[in-house]
């Protein structure tokens, strides 16, 4: 008995009991369901490993693969999976939003906006995912948003995904080291019109996401410092920025926000402000992004905190997770500020411990002394 490829399709190809009950024997094929990757061979090949296993012992009983071949079309709970797209992003919605981590905006914005297009009365099928992604180029990001979401949806259908590409799409065409300077920056946004203006400013002075600029509050600590915090509703949850440039604040006029106009845009999502700036950024003639603003917000983070500024407080400070922060901004962490930090670190408290045993070394002399003046 072995895996063999049938169609493009795996089965296990061998001599088997006959399936009357008559005990004669004749080469007989079994069908996985399952596409030829390489994937799935390893799984075949598990299956190969029970099913000699029951031939050689024996015991062999056609109906536990009949019965198998019934359970890959069912869930864990025997009930049976969506059928239609419908339901089946239905059911995705659920996994996601409901039960999951992602927000109703989120899913608006990178799920349902490429998903809607999908034929919803139609069953899901794998040549109908396929389908669906054959009107996209590899290269495209709709393409590989599509190409997830899909993925999803084949394993909430039980069905096999199709083979297909991967997503050629990368994540960010952006060099975050590819920033303005601090003079191009001023000029940027001093020649802005208002309210562009104070949003410019913003992400200039405080590293701020555009959406993030509608909804933070500034507050002055007790060292007259102007602090944003930014809102718990937002991407990454409430956190407190500090400014770069404590000039850039009375510069720009930070403490006096201008609100941006309404938009016709979905309320709910959050590259409204962001659309909106970079409109505005291209009839200036900008040559950058609004996104390169914060990118040279990290840039200066790191630059002004050198050795004594860990990944952890960066990416704190940034909104985002350090594994994030490490592979956007990995460029600016000069691994020889990361070998100096380290070794800053070790030498600080090397004399923390050293001046600790010095002073249990001196409590227990002066012990000493006194337990011999006092005899």
């Amino acid at each position: 008995m072995k895996v063999n490829v049938h169609k493009g399709r795996l089965t296990l190809l061998g001599t088997l009991p006959a399936k009357d009950g008559s005990g004669n024997m004749r080469q007989q094929r079994i069908a996985l369901r399952m596409s030829d990757t390489p994937a799935n061979r390893a799984k075949a090949e598990k299956v190969l490993k029970k099913a000699i296993a029951e031939l050689n012992s024996g015991k062999w009983d056609w109906s536990n693969w009949q019965f198998r071949t019934v359970q890959t079309n069912k869930g864990n709970n025997g009930s049976e999976p969506p059928k239609t797209w419908t339901a089946a992003i239905r059911a995705f919605h659920r996994k996601k939003v409901t039960l999951g981590r992602t927000s109703e905006s989120t899913w608006k914005v990178n799920h349902w906006g490429t998903l809607k297009f999908c034929p919803m009365e139609e069953t899901v099928t794998t040549e109908g995912i396929e389908k669906c992604l054959s009107r996209y180029e590899r290269d495209q990001y709709t393409y590989k948003k599509l190409y997830y979401d899909c993925k999803h949806i084949a394993r909430i259908c039980f069905i096999e995904f199709p083979e297909v590409g991967v997503p050629l799409y990368k994540t960010s065409s952006m060099d975050p080291t590819d920033v303005p300077s601090d003079s191009e920056i001023i000029e940027w946004v001093t020649s802005a019109k208002t309210p562009y203006r104070w949003y410019f400013g913003m992400m200039a002075t405080y590293g701020l996401r555009p959406h993030e600029c509608d909804t933070c509050r500034m507050v002055q600590n007790g060292d007259g410092i102007y602090l944003v915090q930014v809102d718990d509703a937002t991407k990454t949850g409430y956190r407190t920025v500090i400014p770069q440039q404590l000039e850039w604040v009375e510069l720009f006029d930070l403490t006096n926000k201008t609100d941006r106009p309404e938009s016709n845009r979905d309320p709910d999502r959050n590259d409204g402000c962001s659309c909106w700036l970079n409109a505005e950024r291209l009839d200036m003639k900008i040559r950058w992004r609004s996104y390169a603003l914060r990118h040279a917000y990290a840039g200066r983070l790191w630059r002004n905190g050198g050795s004594e500024l860990e990944v952890f407080t960066a990416a704190q400070v940034m909104g985002h997770s350090v594994k994030e922060h490490i592979e956007t901004y990995r460029r600016w962490i000069d691994p020889n500020k990361v070998a100096t930090s380290a070794l800053d670190a070790i030498t600080r408290n090397q004399l923390k411990v050293r001046g600790q045993l010095e002073k249990s070394f001196n409590r227990k002399n002066r012990s000493q002394v006194d337990s011999q003046s006092a005899s």
